[in-house]
């Protein structure tokens, strides 16, 4: 993982106090990473927070790009330190299930060819490769964006900072 910011916020609060309120707000957010990629806040009760996009069963809609935060108490006063980081693991693995998407729509068109079943597999394969070619662009092009989700990440929980700061007003 690469770290691209990092920072911290003051909480006028507890740290068991934060931590129920930090729970309280957790779920999606109102704001999309720069793809239009939905964003999720989480908080553990150990204070732990990670803002990212929602887990699916397709690597190809994780986002890249996630803020980690910790609640944590310094000279009696509490804080939330946080850092946003993109996985270049996540990118590679991406590109990997692309190309094996590939290769099995390759295989299937080269099955019918050979069974000599009359069907139109020329503009199967470039509808395959165009489709692999945009897929390919996209994932290139996340990296490039991660500043800017990174930005969106870091407002995002500087929001929910100030929420949990003006609770009781």
């Amino acid at each position: 993982m690469n770290k691209i910011s990092q920072g911290k916020y003051e909480l006028f609060t507890t740290k068991a106090d934060a931590i129920d309120k930090f729970m309280q707000m957790q779920g999606f957010c109102r704001e999309e990473t720069s793809e239009e990629k939905p964003i999720k806040f989480y908080c553990q009760k150990n204070g732990e927070i990670i803002i990212s996009n929602p887990p699916s069963r397709h690597i190809e809609n994780d986002n890249s790009t996630d803020l980690y935060a910790q609640i944590v108490e310094q000279d009696g006063k509490t804080y939330v330190t946080y850092y946003t980081a993109f996985s270049k693991t996540t990118n590679v693995l991406k590109i990997i299930f692309l190309v094996i998407d590939l290769l099995m729509a390759v295989f299937a068109i080269i099955g019918i060819i050979i069974s000599n079943v009359k069907t139109y597999y020329l503009p199967i394969l470039a509808f395959c490769l165009i489709f692999l070619g945009v897929k390919l662009f996209t994932s290139t092009k996340e990296e490039k964006n991660s500043p800017e989700d990174s930005e969106i990440l870091i407002k995002e929980l500087e929001k929910r900072v100030e929420a949990v700061n003006l609770w009781d007003k």
